[in-house]
């Protein structure tokens, strides 16, 4: 239930938006704000922030332009700096609703619950008629399990005349949490009955089926679900649930696959694939698949201890207890690893560890059995935590993506390069029976415009006497492509692969082209996913050639592939142990999803291969 509930959380900045009615005063004195809410609403956080500055700089105190600019930096991730300004924004107008409600939604995804409840009570002394307040206040309870709590707010929304669908979907989703399942439905039925078009709707109502064991219903939903929306991923996963519980479990693992092709990044469907397999006796593809779960999530204890059982099933017992020792370090009240340790320790004949390990399991229990409700409450939070299948709010990744330091581009062939640059690679051309040499470049190397316009030249001639020689099509199309004559060159590569289609390397020039257009020309008719199928296939044709996967990579980072970027890392150090950039980006990715001894390794790696950034890093994430 709590993946479910936390994708209720970004619900709360739409809310606040849509109750939001700031007062405006002179429209000449403002002008810089109004642009400034324009931009806001065009998604254009960056340049709405120079203007909320200028007005906050130049114009006399106003809470509205740290209110708006609170909005803007919590879309582009700087939490704290948002709940600065709604702290500002309060000082200024201490009485306005709206930024008591979007201050406690922030503190809210900061895990500062205490800040927030006091927020939301103290727009309620305000105004205790105001629906929204106890709407985003249910939004906190749902997400923090407080399920009743919840249902009361809700109640309270609909009492002073708030029947949005978010009050319905709030409830039914609470009461899916009380396995109050009828009551639930009735609740996703209201919502249907006003919007018959809101495919997820339909997939929280068939959840409830599901639980309900109404396995024929729950399908039916789904299916109209995808009718109306055939990319939903939440659909696709329920779907897969209910054939693995009627045992169809081809059909399961096949609506998880559909799963990660539309969501690489789906810890939750890796997870339960992994399930799936392990009941099938496929042990090599779970283990694959929770060793996905735990490069996504490193804290996940349900993955390690699961991988942990089939290591201790394959008698791969130095594995297991590796993993469960991971367990206990994480989450150091998990019963049951306890009792797997104490298996383990048994098999290798050390008894008095395994009886250690059995009453330590035992004082737990019977240690739980006395706790309060209130302790009891934090205990659910803090395994909700360690069993999460959410990548949630992830600390690195604002500090990784906001420039602290950029991932190593792609690299590209080039005819000609500066003296500083000595990386030069040799391709072979089995149709010519020969070796051609490439200068291989990643970043803006100066070459002066009369030297390529030259080297053109050269190869116009030559193509002119041997206008069958494919490769030196492809030269000149990587020297049109430096130029910025994409057309021409885009032509010039399709001659060269006509000529000659075993050429890798007219792959992978190509590849680099396309990628370059995307980034330089505007409205370019290019995609990522056409630039990834060229790479595809010069790996096809040179599996061997690590620059490709280190290229690919790149590309399946930016669409947020982050397993498959870092199996393409992965490969192109297995095939280059030297590979510097790849150590780097490979440790860039894990710090993103907080696998941050895994990421230590490769940055101690890369700066001992002489990429000083490497160093830099490692002060601040390693040294903990």
């Amino acid at each position: 239930m709590s993946t479910i509930s936390a994708l209720l959380k970004p619900l709360f900045l739409l809310i606040v938006l849509i109750c939001s009615s700031p007062f405006f005063g002179q429209l000449k004195k403002e002008n810089k704000l109004l642009i400034g809410r324009l931009e806001l609403s065009e998604q254009q956080y960056k340049s709405a922030i120079e203007k909320f500055n200028y007005v906050i700089k130049n114009e006399p105190p106003n809470y509205e332009p740290y209110y708006f600019r609170g909005i803007a930096k919590l879309e582009l991730g700087d939490i704290i700096g948002a709940e600065i300004d709604f702290t500002k924004a309060i000082k200024l107008r201490p009485l306005y609703i709206d930024n008591y409600i979007i201050r406690a939604s922030t503190r809210d995804r900061l895990l500062n619950y205490k800040g927030a409840f006091e927020d939301f009570e103290a727009a309620i002394k305000i105004d205790s008629t105001n629906s929204s307040i106890y709407l985003n206040r249910a939004i906190t309870h749902n997400y923090l399990h407080n399920y009743n709590k919840a249902i009361n707010d809700c109640e309270k929304a609909l009492r002073y005349y708030n029947n949005k669908e978010l009050v319905y979907l709030i409830r039914g989703m609470s009461l899916l949490g009380l396995k109050k399942y009828y009551k639930a439905i009735k609740n996703f039925d209201v919502i249907i009955k006003s919007n018959p078009r809101k495919a997820n709707t339909y997939v929280r109502r068939a959840t409830a089926q599901y639980y309900l064991l109404h396995y024929d219903s729950a399908l039916t939903d789904i299916q109209h679900a995808l009718y109306l929306d055939d990319k939903n991923t939440y659909a696709y996963f329920q779907r897969a649930m209910v054939y693995n519980k009627i045992d169809h479990k081809d059909d399961a693992i096949k609506g998880l696959n559909k799963v990660l092709e539309l969501s690489p990044n789906s810890t939750s469907a890796y997870y339960n694939r992994a399930l799936i397999y392990s009941d099938k006796e496929e042990y090599k593809k779970a283990l694959a698949d929770y060793d996905k779960v735990i490069l996504l999530n490193s804290k996940n204890i349900l993955a390690f201890y699961n991988r942990a059982l089939i290591y201790n099933r394959l008698k791969k017992r130095k594995l297991a207890r590796q993993d469960v020792e991971r367990v206990i370090e994480i989450y150091p009240d998990f019963v049951d690893a306890y009792k797997l340790r104490a298996n383990l320790k048994q098999q290798i004949g050390d008894y008095i560890g395994a009886n250690q390990d059995k009453q330590t399991a035992e004082i737990i229990n019977n240690t739980k059995l006395d706790i309060t409700d209130s302790l009891k409450r934090n205990e659910e939070l803090n395994i909700a935590k360690v069993t999460s299948f959410s990548n949630g709010d992830n600390k690195n990744v604002d500090q990784i993506t906001n420039n602290e330091i950029k991932l190593v581009s792609p690299f590209y062939i080039s005819l000609l390069a500066s003296t500083k640059h000595k990386r030069i690679i040799d391709s072979w051309n089995k149709k010519n029976n020969a070796y051609s040499a490439y200068f291989l470049l990643n970043d803006n190397d100066e070459i002066r415009e009369e030297l390529k316009q030259e080297e053109l030249k050269k190869l116009n001639k030559k193509i002119l006497l041997n206008y069958q020689n494919g490769e030196l099509y492809l030269k000149r199309a990587i020297v049109h492509a430096s130029i910025g004559f994409y057309d021409k060159a885009i032509l010039d590569f399709n001659k060269s692969l006509y000529l000659d289609d075993d050429n890798y390397m007219a792959y992978f020039g190509k590849a680099n082209m396309l990628y370059q257009t995307i980034n330089k020309v505007e409205s370019s008719v290019y995609t990522l996913k056409m630039v990834i199928k060229d790479y595809d296939k010069c790996i096809e044709l040179n599996p061997n050639f690590a620059y490709a996967y280190f290229n690919r990579a790149y590309l399946k980072f930016q669409n947020e592939d982050y397993i498959g970027a870092i199996e393409d890392y992965s490969e192109a150090i297995n095939l280059s142990a030297s590979f510097a950039e790849a150590y780097l980006n490979r440790a860039l990715i894990l710090l993103i999803l907080e696998n941050n001894e895994q990421a230590c390794k490769d940055l101690s790696k890369a700066g001992e291969l002489s990429i000083t950034k490497g160093y830099s890093l490692i002060g601040k994430y390693c040294n903990k």
